[in-house]
């Protein structure tokens, strides 16, 4: 049993009505980068090939615990803590928003002013269990917005998220927040716990991978107009066990026992053999991904995919940089980190964009000028 189902099980179920979400009353509100802003443009955007920050309306986020920010935050107090089971859903480096917290939304309506769909505070954890079970009823519409990402998600969930976000920007439509032709950043990060089942599930392996991210971008494109897809590679996740193993003051246990997270996260890390079966496989799931984005190469002014490796070298993190609640996931460090060079990545083309990075705090955020345009080619 993985750390969030286990989690799930000993604590949330008896008491997920009980416990209240944590809506955000702010506004978000552009996060002062301190760059000029772009002059307003005379004529719209002429297609999705000619995009600028300020052109994007609505963002939206298909993805798992990472892009849920789950423990994003850290431990909070000394000992067990219903905090410790939050989505920190407003730090999410892809699709967070809450005010002065930089996140790829913020850094856009920096530029934008209007943009709509960042998730926003904090909730309870939200979760997928194996191939295709995501219980409904755990979405918060107020604070999840158009994160329609789940903690422990793979790949054959997409589905469900895509649900609703489709049901969710129909709302919109109705009542005239946002409307289908708003020019749509939509980010697809998953598969981080299709890798961490590869040794023990076959529709985790990279083939059915692909197929399913395949299909779900074919079901964006069939649904939605006037819209970019951007697609994030997978990170090793199986370093961060590995980066995370000899720090035993900072990766406590669960108090009262001995469960620690990272024990339990990504099962098929904790053995040589399955260790070497990552590794091989590894490879195999950005090229699927890239073999998605190559589906979509033909010109296409309303709807384009655009491949975002996320090429960075874990063991250069601090500890910090991840979360000290089951030491797997990123913490808030890390988030705004992967914020500013996915950020970056934005406007470079596809050939600039293999370079490994390692952790920066000191990363500067990219200033766009009037003649930069989010790269599609």
């Amino acid at each position: 049993m993985s750390l969030l189902a286990y989690l799930y099980t000993l604590f949330l179920i008896p008491i997920v009505i009980t416990v209240p979400v944590t809506p955000s009353n702010n506004i978000t509100v552009p996060l002062d980068i301190g760059c000029p802003f772009l002059k307003p443009r005379t004529t719209p955007a002429k297609s999705v090939h000619d995009l600028r920050p300020d052109d994007i309306k609505i963002i939206a986020g298909l993805g798992d615990s990472v892009m849920a920010a789950f423990a994003a935050k850290g431990i909070q107090g000394q000992f067990i803590n219903i905090k410790n089971l939050y989505e920190n859903r407003g730090v999410s480096f892809s699709i967070g928003g809450d005010p002065n917290t930089i996140t790829m939304p913020n850094l856009i309506n920096y530029y934008s002013h209007d943009l709509f769909g960042a998730s926003v505070g904090d909730h309870l954890i939200s979760i997928c269990f194996g191939n295709e079970i995501c219980p409904k009823g755990q979405y918060r519409d107020d604070i999840d917005v158009l994160n329609a990402a789940q903690s422990g998600a793979r790949s054959l969930n997409l589905d469900h998220q895509t649900t609703y976000l489709f049901d969710r920007l129909d709302e919109e439509y109705k009542i005239g927040r946002v409307k289908p032709t708003d020019w749509k950043l939509i980010t697809i990060f998953i598969g981080s716990n299709d890798i961490c089942h590869s040794c023990t599930e076959p529709t985790s392996l990279p083939l059915p991978f692909g197929a399913n991210v395949w299909s779900t971008v074919e079901t964006l494109r069939k649904s939605m107009t006037n819209t970019l897809v951007q697609i994030i590679g997978l990170m090793r996740v199986q370093d961060i066990v590995i980066s995370t193993s000899n720090y035993t003051n900072y990766c406590q246990p669960i108090k009262g026992s001995s469960f620690i997270g990272h024990d339990h996260e990504c099962e098929c890390s904790h053995s040589a053999d399955n260790l070497t079966i990552m590794d091989q496989n590894f490879p195999a799931y950005n090229q699927a991904l890239q073999q998605v984005v190559a589906h979509y190469k033909e010109p296409n002014d309303t709807f384009a995919v655009i491949y975002q490796p996320l090429l960075v070298d874990i063991m250069s993190f601090p500890i910090q940089a991840i979360s000290n609640i089951d030491c797997f996931h990123p913490s808030t460090l890390a988030h705004a980190w992967f914020s500013k060079i996915l950020w970056r990545m934005l406007f470079l083309p596809s050939s600039k964009k293999n370079s490994t990075y390692k952790y920066n705090a000191d990363e500067i955020i990219y200033c766009p000028n009037e003649d930069d345009r989010i790269q599609t080619i």
